[in-house]
């Protein structure tokens, strides 16, 4: 293990409640735990006096939960708390979170001479994440795409309604998370200990890049819902098309079956036996023809 200048403390809890008791514990606000059952909103950065003298602060930030189906389009946001003190520096997750694995992983490999580092670090892994599920969600529209041209079935459309769905997600919490981060940037005591002062600008340049992926990923969303909507239409057009011009060749046999049908006197055939085959030959000829029209006028196409 590289030699640290950080102490690194990964606590876990199970529910608020639970979360609640290790604050107490440790003495920090009671704010923390503040919109921790609704992850889009809950990032935010704070600054606090703890102790007669120490300045602490700390950072609430939602975490992607890794999965390898690519086909599972739903985002688990993985909401936790990074605590820094002088002395110590405290993540506050979620039990079985991958989070925690993450966290000891960086620490493991990577030297830190301060709580900033780590921080930094744990945060452009955050944005990998987000990085690796959008890459999902294109693998996903690309599917999609590529059977709009053969199928209409609910279930793909279904399928974007839950990509749609999850982009929002997404796109809201980055929002709020870009607001946390621009108050911790802000903060001197985490600039004036960062030593290489190039992260701020790769943390800046990786959440622009995810959100600005978002927004693309959105756009094709709402193309390939028009995509499917057309394609639909088109079809219908097509269905009406083919029943109506039926129905024109249906009618001319029963027309004239109509015709022959009455009781009245004077009609062709009506005192010979051919006279029923007559009028089937008339009706099958006529609805030839008019089928022929139809065709050469491309209104059954």
């Amino acid at each position: 293990m590289p030699n640290h200048h950080v102490h690194l403390k990964i606590e876990t809890f199970t529910s608020v409640d639970s979360l609640n008791n290790l604050i107490q514990k440790h003495q920090w606000p009671a704010t923390i735990t503040a919109g921790l059952q609704t992850p889009e909103v809950f990032p935010r950065t704070m600054r606090f006096k703890h102790g007669e003298d120490e300045i602490a602060y700390l950072i609430a930030v939602c975490n992607l939960a890794p999965t390898d189906n690519i086909l599972d389009s739903q985002v688990l946001l993985d909401p936790l708390i990074i605590v820094s003190e002088p002395e110590q520096l405290t993540f506050l997750v979620y039990e079985e979170s991958a989070s925690a694995t993450e966290i000891q992983q960086l620490y493991e490999t990577t030297l830190f001479n301060s709580n900033e580092g780590l921080i930094a670090c744990f945060l452009l892994k955050i944005y990998s994440n987000y990085r690796v599920k959008l890459a999902h969600i294109k693998e996903q529209l690309e599917e999609i795409e590529a059977q709009s041209t053969e199928t209409t079935k609910n279930e793909y459309l279904i399928e974007i309604k839950n990509i749609k769905k999850e982009a929002v997600i997404l796109e809201h919490t980055l929002d709020t998370q870009h607001q946390a981060l621009e108050r911790l940037f802000k903060l001197a005591e985490f600039t004036d200990n960062l030593a290489d002062e190039a992260m701020i600008y790769n943390i800046k340049t990786a959440e622009r890049q995810i959100t600005k992926l978002i927004a693309i990923y959105r756009d094709l969303i709402e193309a390939i819902s028009g995509l499917f909507t057309d394609i639909m239409s088109n079809h219908l057009n097509h269905l009406m098309k083919y029943l109506d011009s039926a129905a024109l060749v249906i009618s001319v046999p029963s027309l004239i079956a109509g015709l022959w049908g009455m009781n009245t006197g004077g009609l062709p055939g009506e005192h010979t036996k051919f006279g029923f085959l007559m009028m089937i030959i008339v009706s099958l000829v006529l609805a030839l023809i008019t089928w022929r029209i139809l065709r050469s006028k491309k209104y059954n196409d």
